[in-house]
């Protein structure tokens, strides 16, 4: 079987780097073959699948890097970074018509994509009121309306719930029976144990370690802090029959919440049940329809007067990250909070090393990895010591030392300086006697899990 793609000693160096970000990279990918590429965050996954889709135009690229047929298609980490059409539809449709194919083709192909993805009844929704994990499928119907046969995916897991993970498994199963080959990026390889052919492994220097038949093994949790004494006082946030309307029905539906001050709190539930939507009502950022709403004291609260004593952790960093370092990102919140320069620096340096980011402080945020983004997102809400921190999917791009520790760094926050911790995910927590709570949404509405 002839290979699609063959790499031989590949290495690479950024403009201006000081160390090459991948060396010793070697492999081949045949038709209907597929490799995961594992290691931890920041080893040069990414930088691997750009160069495979001719996406590094700077920097110094050596080695031998040969692809047979045509281009391949790929799937970003960040998917929004990817959409560039208003309706489904339009995004699927949008490659084929500038390869300049007839209407009739173009129909074809993108009605075929749709259907392999499972979202023909979704063709005229706007892509921006889709879940995380209906636009990765978006995505992925975009790039099969190309028809390559090798396809580029980028921690594909990452935002996906259970049911998510395994229709995407089923879908690239079938592209893989129908001879595509797959070259995938992922920390969490337990669910493409039936796709997998091999594990390619990258050391967190970019070190090419070999195709192994077996995943890696993952880390054991770390032990927690000691409980502190409870810190006592009225609830950090009360709600009361929250409601939200969505445009296929109830978000919220009559939700009550009580968080005590110090307790660390997991909320759970699949895709689209409404976490990020609960999670932004108590930021003041989004305003619920009907009942009462009281956050660290104001009723309802507004981004404006909890201000440094509520702190968001958003799903995707790219949307909170706006400096032009790292350090700056991480000391922005603390120094509008008006407190001494000594002080912010002490902040901004303690988050940065709970964060295992200090050695990222003089670069541009948006030029990391997303691993690392979220790693400095994680810092500059930790360095406030909010009275709460909220947590949206905070695990997504982390690799699961980085899982373990975030959990550690969360727990600290509590223990120390007695900050309410609500963590939102799609997944149970690697640890799950960290949370002293847990609650499940469904339909609408908050149950103890």
């Amino acid at each position: 079987m002839s290979a699609l793609l063959t790499i031989d000693n590949l290495s690479y160096t950024y403009p201006g780097g000081a160390r090459e970000a991948l060396s010793g990279v070697g492999f081949s990918l045949g038709a209907g073959e597929c490799l995961c590429l594992c290691g931890p965050s920041g080893c040069g996954k990414t930088t691997l699948l750009r160069a495979v889709q001719g996406l590094l135009e700077n920097g110094q690229l050596n080695g031998r890097l040969e692809l047979a047929g045509p281009r391949p298609g790929m799937v970003m980490q960040n998917v929004d970074t990817q959409l560039l059409c208003t309706t489904v539809a339009d995004e699927v449709a949008f490659a084929p018509q500038n390869l300049g194919l007839s209407r009739a083709e173009v129909r074809l192909r993108r009605d075929r994509a749709l259907a392999a993805v499972g979202l023909t009844a979704l063709t005229r929704r706007n892509v921006e009121e889709l879940s995380a994990g209906q636009k990765q499928r978006v995505c992925l119907a975009a790039v099969l309306a190309m028809e390559p046969r090798l396809l580029l995916l980028d921690e594909p897991m990452a935002q996906l719930d259970q049911s998510g993970r395994q229709a995407l498994v089923d879908t690239l199963g079938q592209l893989k029976r129908a001879g595509h080959a797959l070259l995938i990026s992922e920390h969490n390889t337990e669910p493409l144990a039936p796709l997998a052919d091999g594990y390619g492994q990258l050391d967190d220097k970019g070190r090419w370690q070999g195709v192994s038949p077996q995943p890696p093994i993952h880390p054991q949790p770390l032990p927690l802090p000691p409980e502190p004494p409870a810190v006592g006082g009225p609830p950090v946030a009360l709600a009361q029959g929250l409601a939200l309307q969505g445009r296929d029905g109830p978000v919220l539906n009559g939700a009550d919440l009580s968080l005590a001050p110090g307790r660390r709190v997991h909320l759970f539930g699949p895709n689209g049940a409404g976490k990020s939507s609960l999670l932004r009502c108590l930021t003041g950022m989004l305003r619920p329809q009907q009942g009462r709403l009281e956050v660290v004291g104001q009723s309802p609260p507004r981004p404006e007067t909890i201000f440094g004593q509520v702190a968001y952790l958003m799903q995707n960093p790219q949307r909170q990250l706006f400096e032009e370092t790292v350090w700056a990102e991480v000391a922005f919140t603390p120094r509008r909070m008006g407190l001494p320069p000594a002080e912010v620096d002490e902040r901004v340096a303690v988050a940065l090393e709970l964060c295992q980011a200090s050695h990222l402080a003089q670069r541009p945020p948006l030029t990391l990895s997303w691993g690392e983004q979220h790693r400095v997102a994680l810092a500059a809400v930790l360095a406030p010591r909010p009275r709460l921190l909220l947590c949206d999917e905070p695990m997504a791009g982390l690799d699961w030392d980085q899982r373990r520790h975030l959990l550690g760094v969360l727990a600290r926050l509590s223990a120390e300086h007695g900050s309410t911790v609500l963590l939102a995910s799609h997944d149970p927590l690697m640890q799950p006697e960290w949370a002293h709570e847990r609650l499940l949404l469904q339909e609408g509405r908050l149950v103890q899990g």
